[in-house]
């Protein structure tokens, strides 16, 4: 049996587990799959939405210059950022690999 204890990302093995793929590549091999998935995502461990704009909300949206959200699959990093400019922080990047910013140091 293999268990998976929260949320599995796109392209990652996880979520190929999880979708149950009848075959999927670890280290570049090929291996079918032959054990039980069980998913429990009530063991996450990640906030959600609502909690990160609680916590976000504390902070002067005047004060942060700029907020990037780096985690996550890009719809829902697209949402989180949707949420943000309703509160009024409107400065908000969903950089790409390899996009550099300057911090102004």
């Amino acid at each position: 049996m293999v268990l998976i204890v929260g949320y599995q990302s796109e392209h990652t093995l996880g979520k190929k587990l999880v979708m149950k793929e009848p075959v999927v590549n670890i280290f570049g091999e090929p291996h079918e799959l032959k054990a039980e998935v069980v998913v429990l995502n009530s063991f996450s461990a990640h906030a959600d939405r609502n909690e990160l704009l609680a916590y976000i909300h504390q902070f002067d949206s005047d004060q942060l210059k700029k907020i990037f959200l780096v985690h996550g699959d890009l719809d829902q990093a697209e949402k989180l950022s949707a949420g943000l400019k309703e509160l009024g922080f409107t400065n908000v990047g969903i950089p790409v690999r390899g996009e550099k910013a300057s911090l102004g140091v």
